[in-house]
């Protein structure tokens, strides 16, 4: 699987974001910050520009986490945002650069649309494997049950693939891939007329 490379587009990120979602991508991803056990460790997967991580903190201050992203831009972005907290540890990588210990929350917010069908259940796997017992899986992405979103993710892909030669043309069965590897689905809720759904996966 080729790395992803948004690098080009770390600075202006967010405001794309939010000129296409306003602020649904943000309020999609705190959904289940209260699930979240206290002093949990965190993995959070393709993390971005860090934009939700204050108010992770806020609401879990005592937890741990480890934000990997393939961006070395994403992730100075992210530091600047978040003054080198030390309770973050960074990592410029991908699923292959997960440190060897196990985490009680993993969180991969609009990262599993970027690999084909075929690459995806390689990466859960990898990711499944420094899960400890009784694990969150936190989910939001995009969906595909309306015409007008087909549409959208068509115009996306292009982009993207372009922008930041992402190896998906198309959105792949994220919600079935993670059913498959043994996720019990724990609690949904959609946004931007049904566009985006975040959702939390039992292990």
């Amino acid at each position: 699987m080729k790395s992803n490379d948004f690098d080009k587009i770390a600075f202006v990120y967010d405001r794309l974001a939010g000129l296409v979602f306003g602020k649904s991508i943000v309020d999609s991803q705190k959904v289940f910050f209260d699930k979240i056990p206290a002093e949990a460790r965190i993995l959070i997967m393709g993390g971005g520009s860090g934009r939700i991580l204050q108010e992770l903190f806020s609401a879990n201050p005592k937890i741990e986490v480890c934000y990997i992203d393939a961006s070395a831009k994403m992730i100075s972005h992210t530091k600047h945002r978040m003054r080198n907290d030390m309770r973050i540890e960074f990592i410029v990588g991908t699923e292959n650069d997960i440190p060897d210990r196990s985490f009680d929350v993993i969180v991969t917010n609009f990262y599993l649309d970027l690999f084909k069908a075929e690459s995806l259940l390689s990466v859960l796997r990898k990711l499944k494997n420094v899960m400890g017992p009784n694990s969150l899986w936190i989910v939001t992405d995009f969906t595909d049950k309306k015409w007008w979103h087909r549409l959208m993710i068509k115009v996306m892909y292009i982009f993207f693939r372009v922008t930041a030669r992402i190896e998906a043309s198309k959105l792949p069965d994220w919600n079935g891939a993670l059913q498959k590897i043994g996720g019990r689905k724990n609690g949904s809720k959609f946004f931007f007329r049904d566009f985006i759904e975040a959702t939390m996966f039992q292990f």
